[in-house]
């Protein structure tokens, strides 16, 4: 019997590409104005390297997320041969106040209304502190706290998905076994994936409408849907 369901928060239950672009664009406008010899295409270039190789050394477990997001304006500027400065650190600022302010979660949401007969939760890849540009500040901005039962960010016990001990310790701390558990999440890689070696049972919401070509068994979802209304539907397949 199913006794709990967890999200993914961004891409599930929250848009966070367009406003991460939003962002960026009108970060990129402020340093421009800084710094108006660095051509556009430059620092487009610049920052997409160092982004890249930020993000390697998460993966690799060699920093955490808070680590990547304090470092990518000071990486940033010694990629550009700049002197760095207090300009880092207001960069940084405005960009995770802008990205903050312009997250929204998907009109779908509502159905976690629905849902008061499970425990519900959301497990998380990201920074758990206090800053601006942190999951814990995403979820209380989008007024999910509320909703929720528990939440699980893979900074604060420095496991990312798609680890299975990240799973498994949500699922201890909602008191529900992991064959009990639901996980939905719009990552092949990290969730599905995640998911399906934990042992829960995995959903997979395609809000992109992507052609599914799993290549090993762990990237099969055992439920594919395109809005999280169908989650209760879905629900109902898996528990028959």
């Amino acid at each position: 019997m199913i006794k709990a369901i967890f999200f993914d928060l961004d891409g599930t239950l929250c848009d966070s590409d367009t406003p991460w672009g939003i962002a960026v664009k009108e970060t990129f406008q402020l340093f421009r104005k800084r710094e108006p010899d660095i051509p556009e295409q430059v620092l487009t270039n610049a920052w997409t390297t160092v982004l890249s190789k930020l993000f390697q050394q998460l993966d690799a477990g060699k920093c955490a997320m808070a680590e990547v997001r304090d470092s990518r304006f000071p990486c940033l500027f010694k990629e550009l041969g700049l002197p760095q400065g207090p300009i880092t650190e207001e960069l940084n600022d405005f960009l995770s106040s802008r990205y903050l302010t312009s997250l929204h979660l998907y009109e779908d949401v509502t159905v976690l209304e629905e849902l008061h007969a499970y425990h519900v939760g959301i497990i998380t890849n990201g920074a758990h502190d206090e800053h601006t540009d942190s999951q814990l500040s995403k979820v209380r901005h989008l007024g999910l706290s509320e909703r929720i039962q528990s939440l699980t960010i893979s900074g604060e016990i420095r496991v990312r998905k798609p680890k299975i001990e990240i799973f498994k310790l949500a699922c201890e701390r909602a008191n529900v076994l992991i064959e009990e558990a639901v996980y939905v999440g719009d990552s092949i890689q990290n969730d599905i994936v995640g998911a399906n070696r934990a042992g829960m049972t995995s959903v997979f919401i395609n809000r992109k409408s992507d052609v599914l070509t799993p290549k090993t068994a762990d990237e099969r979802p055992d439920c594919s849907i395109s809005s999280l209304h169908d989650v209760l539907s879905c629900l109902s397949h898996i528990q028959d």
